[in-house]
């Protein structure tokens, strides 16, 4: 490149005959960045608060503050979706929390990771739902776990190039294997909704969770199972509608930090509608005692984002009112630890408690009672 060519191209700010501008610019620039990065970590929220009840000699202090700092610091956030933006447009890739598969799918990165403590807490879940029947059984109550599979167990041929660690190949088999052996009902929800892929999605393409039709096709399964229990339960009948087809940003996207129209396309969600058409329904305040209670995660429990409705499904599907003390954010268990000491189980005696538990809970490590 002639001398020419190259003053024509790029500015040379070594040149004297350069613009003043170019000499002192470069450093400006940066100084204001670290200038402004140090303002505003010094002047956040997270920065001056203290850290009770940590010790300084361990570590805990310096460790705790630098946890609320970085979760203060005001300019995180959109560095952090930047970024991901960023990482998505180049990569095809999501933040940490996701996985992007084929065709606008993504996934929980929870249902690919393992850990060493992973055979030991399968054992542990299997000794406390064994408790928990031996529990309800002291009332009189029957236990019937639903075992929701990994929705990448019901989809594998959406993953793409990522690989399912080959430990949970027989998770799910396994699991209720060993609650079948401890004579616990457990349908075998991952069948049901493997098979019913033919008439339309049970997963959302964009959340964690199934769709209605996922929800109602678990639904009837587990109403079978408790049927077969032969209790005698409160008849109530109930009417289905549902309401217009709208589009839905599932919980998924937000490791997915790009405008709508750049990231995977929205599912599409016609929400039902389940309507109590007998004359009964007296519920908690009326003289109706109900019989069947569940009890489970976000897959159950009432919430703005639940636009599935299982515990109404499941009430259809077995002609009674259901009590629904699942809770959202806390896992299958700590609902059920709840649920056991609770005012509802006291008021409400049941004769059988469906406990909803995800498969991708089966290693998370709980803290003991």
């Amino acid at each position: 490149m002639t001398e020419f060519a190259q003053d024509t191209v790029k500015p040379n700010a070594d040149n004297p005959t350069a613009p003043r501008i170019l000499h002192w610019l470069p450093a400006a620039f940066l100084l204001t960045v670290v200038a402004v990065g140090a303002i505003a970590t010094l002047t956040s929220p997270g920065f001056r608060e203290a850290q009770p009840d940590k010790t300084v000699i361990n570590g805990e202090w310096m460790l705790s503050w630098e946890k609320n700092l970085d979760s203060k610091v005001p300019w995180r956030t959109p560095s952090v979706n930047l970024w991901g933006g960023l990482n998505y447009r180049l990569f095809g890739e999501a933040q940490d929390g996701a996985l992007i598969g084929q065709y606008g799918w993504l996934f929980t990165n929870e249902e690919f990771q393992t850990a060493s403590t992973d055979a030991a807490e399968f054992q542990s879940k299997i000794a406390y739902v064994k408790q928990v029947r031996d529990q309800l059984a002291k009332d009189g109550a029957k236990l019937v776990v639903a075992l929701i599979p990994a929705k990448v167990r019901i989809y594998p041929q959406e993953v793409g190039r990522a690989g399912v660690p080959a430990s949970h190949d027989t998770l799910y088999a396994d699991f209720r294997d060993r609650l079948e052996d401890a004579d616990i009902a457990a349908p075998d929800l991952a069948a049901a909704l493997k098979a019913a892929r033919s008439q339309g999605n049970v997963f959302l393409r964009t959340d964690t969770h199934w769709t209605p039709l996922g929800a109602e096709i678990a639904a009837r399964a587990v109403a079978e199972t408790v049927q077969e229990l032969n209790l005698e339960l409160p008849p109530a009948d109930y009417s289905l509608t549902h309401k217009p087809d709208v589009a839905r940003a599932g919980d998924l996207l937000r490791y997915v930090p790009v405008p709508e129209d750049v990231g995977p396309e929205l599912d599409r969600v016609s929400e039902p509608e389940y309507t109590r058409t007998d004359e009964g329904g007296g519920g908690l305040l009326g003289d109706e005692s109900i019989a069947v209670t569940l009890v489970g995660t976000s897959y159950s429990a009432d919430s703005k984002d639940n636009v599935w409705h299982f515990d109404d499904a499941l009430a259809a599907a077995l002609g009674t009112e259901v009590l629904n003390a699942a809770q959202e954010g806390k896992g299958p268990i700590v609902p059920m630890r709840e649920y056991l000491k609770s005012q509802d189980r006291k008021d409400n005696p049941p004769q059988v408690v469906v406990w909803e538990i995800p498969e991708r809970f089966l290693r998370v490590v709980y803290d003991a009672e």
